[in-house]
């Protein structure tokens, strides 16, 4: 072999193993590590015993099944994670995180969410108001978390004069006990975990104002990684595996497009 055709060989072989690493996905290992707070009931939970039980939790299993690998769920400060994914210290993150622009700027989206939720009023059972419309021009005041989506839903839309922020949701329903506010305006899924911890018999004002969907992360540059979860999640939602996680976290199905 002359020296040309062992260049060629050794540039032919480089190749190869390129072919070989790029093709690699992070689950090769047979552990798909996922990130989550555990802290968001019943999304996120901790256990007793250590680790994480909820909705996501089983969705992460779920995927991790459909893939035939073990799944590997790392409990992470919530503001921290897409920094984590983002950085390959996690293989994704099924944590309930919205879609954003900064967001986008920093990680890869799934095509389609996991999960289907969005800004809903909520007001005592007892309440004389009917409609959403009804409150704003009795200048119902609006409680709402502070700094979150919801806020600035309200303020986009030229309410902010009939809002009031809270802490959280169970802040903002001691606010509706106390007298100091009329509605609330909330996720329906976090909102309904909240009425029930709380004792109060909410009802829904109305439907969805806004839809705020849920998403399955991963770092950039991952094609066949992105290929292989979206296969997995169809699967899951295809054979009823979604919905069971639906029935029994959440209690109502919010795996299902809306449209559908």
């Amino acid at each position: 072999m002359n020296l040309r055709t062992l260049k060629a060989a050794l540039a032919g072989f480089a190749l190869s193993l390129f072919a070989v690493a790029a093709a690699q996905t992070p689950v090769d290992d047979g552990v798909f590590t996922v990130a989550m707070s555990c802290g968001y009931p019943p999304f996120s939970m901790p256990l007793e015993a250590g680790g994480c039980e909820g909705f996501d939790a089983d969705v992460a299993a779920a995927i991790a099944d459909e893939l035939g690998v073990e799944v590997e769920i790392v409990q992470a400060e919530f503001s921290g994670i897409i920094a984590g994914v983002q950085a390959g210290r996690f293989d994704a993150s099924v944590a309930s995180h919205a879609r954003t622009p900064e967001r986008e700027q920093a990680v890869t989206f799934l095509d389609s969410p996991y999960y289907f939720g969005g800004g809903q009023f909520f007001v005592p059972a007892d309440s004389e108001y009917e409609s959403f419309e009804e409150l704003i021009a009795d200048g119902g005041t609006i409680a709402v978390d502070r700094g979150g989506t919801n806020q600035q839903w309200l303020e986009d839309n030229g309410y902010e004069d009939n809002t009031a922020t809270y802490a959280d949701v169970p802040t903002s329903l001691a606010a509706i006990r106390a007298g100091q506010a009329d509605a609330i305006f909330t996720n329906p899924i976090v909102g309904g975990q909240a009425f029930r911890t709380a004792g109060m018999d909410m009802e829904p004002l109305g439907g969805l104002v806004f839809e705020e969907n849920a998403w399955i992360t991963i770092a950039e540059g991952q094609p066949e990684f992105k290929a292989q979860l979206e296969e997995a999640l169809d699967a899951i939602r295809d054979d009823g595996t979604l919905l069971e996680i639906s029935d029994r976290w959440i209690g109502v199905d919010i795996v299902t497009p809306p449209s559908e």
